[in-house]
């Protein structure tokens, strides 16, 4: 490759990564005007793994327990669900924004290994813990694989 090539090559390269950015920067300024309700935020969360289960903790401050969903489906753990805005009251204005609040969605990818009939999940002070039970290794499922010459 030329030197001309090569410097053909990253003008081509510098070119394309400014329009993706154009189009980021555009996409983020279409979703600040976006109507809050219409928003997805992500609330924080934790998961781990003993040997035998997998632990999930979402911080939901402020969601009650029946507004959130959890579904198993895939090997992808769900959680979804809603933050209602707090009350504000008239002649208010803002100092400071930023507890997130509308449709959240999190979608967190399991080990092979779970058992999605041992699932148990629990709400306490604000913050959703699942636990996922590990289904036990299949027994004989190692075999030998015979390489065959052509």
């Amino acid at each position: 490759m030329s030197m001309a090539d090569f410097k053909k090559d990253l003008i081509q390269d510098v070119r394309q990564i400014q329009e993706e950015m154009d189009l980021l920067f555009n996409q983020l300024a279409s979703w600040r005007k976006m109507p809050t309700a219409n928003r997805l935020w992500r609330p924080f969360t934790d998961v781990w793994e003993s040997e035998d289960e997998v632990m999930v903790l979402v911080e939901l401050a402020g969601v009650k327990p029946a507004d959130v969903s959890v579904t198993l489906a895939d090997g992808i753990l769900t959680v979804k669900g809603e933050r209602q805005a707090i009350p504000i009251g008239d002649g208010c204005c803002f100092r400071n924004l930023e507890i997130a609040t509308g449709r959240f969605e999190r979608n967190i990818q399991l080990p092979d290994r779970v058992d999605p009939e041992k699932v148990k999940a629990s709400y306490k002070n604000g913050l959703l813990g699942i636990i996922i039970s590990k289904a036990a290794p299949a027994a004989g499922t190692a075999r030998e694989i015979v390489v065959e010459e052509e």
